[in-house]
């Protein structure tokens, strides 16, 4: 956590604006109205200690998805650093460029163990905390979603629930390496904590199994 209240100029607030917009406009469902998903990603990285730059561009980074990131206007709006932080992260995403669509079990598992990989690699303590911050993001999504619909909720997952289970635990070990006993760590480790209580495995994967196998 932060030791000290950082300072957020005028820029922070026009990218909360153009964050916002842009994350409405791509017409992403969620329980969670745009601008309260900005905000709170922008929070979880400003909690964790992160700038300002870096909370700009956490609000970027949920707002565009994994599509391609407009660097010449995000340069033009809110500085070189910024526009070059996201261009970072967004090449590190595991399925930047990709349609979810397109997907299937074999691609969605070779693509997450070189994000993995890349984080373990990555030198850029910034770009490690971001990534933290929308995985967070994600598990908290998720956990809502369990608490909702109950286990059927890893039926919209290319692969079964526990690829899924696997690959958010290889995260928290991640994060947990290189983010010690940071905030963000805390948070990822309770969520994970959490999902792991709320999903019936067998439920999940019998309903896994009818959307992607005998569906076929």
């Amino acid at each position: 956590m932060a030791d000290v209240e950082i300072q957020l100029s005028k820029r922070f607030f026009k990218a909360t604006e153009w964050a916002a917009e842009r994350h409405a406009s791509r017409g992403r469902a969620g329980s969670t109205p745009s601008l309260g998903q900005v905000l709170g990603i922008a929070s979880l990285v400003i909690e964790d200690g992160g700038t300002e730059r870096e909370a700009i561009a956490a609000m970027v980074l949920d707002a565009i998805g994994d599509h391609d990131a407009p660097l010449g206007e995000l340069r033009d709006r809110f500085g070189k650093k910024v526009a070059r932080l996201v261009e970072r992260c967004v090449s590190d995403r595991p399925d930047a460029g990709v349609d979810s669509l397109d997907l299937d079990a074999a691609t969605w598992n070779e693509r997450r163990e070189g994000y993995i990989a890349r984080l373990e690699e990555n030198e850029d303590e910034r770009v490690v905390r971001l990534a933290a911050a929308d995985t967070l993001r994600e598990l908290r999504d998720l956990v809502t979603k369990l608490r909702r619909h109950g286990s059927i909720a890893f039926a919209r997952f290319v692969t079964p629930p526990n690829d899924q289970l696997a690959y958010y635990r290889a995260l928290l070990g991640v994060f947990t390496r290189r983010m010690a006993r940071g905030h963000l760590a805390l948070e990822l480790r309770a969520t994970v904590t959490e999902m792991e209580r709320l999903v019936e495995l067998d439920t999940a994967t019998a309903a896994w199994r009818v959307a992607h196998v005998d569906a076929a």
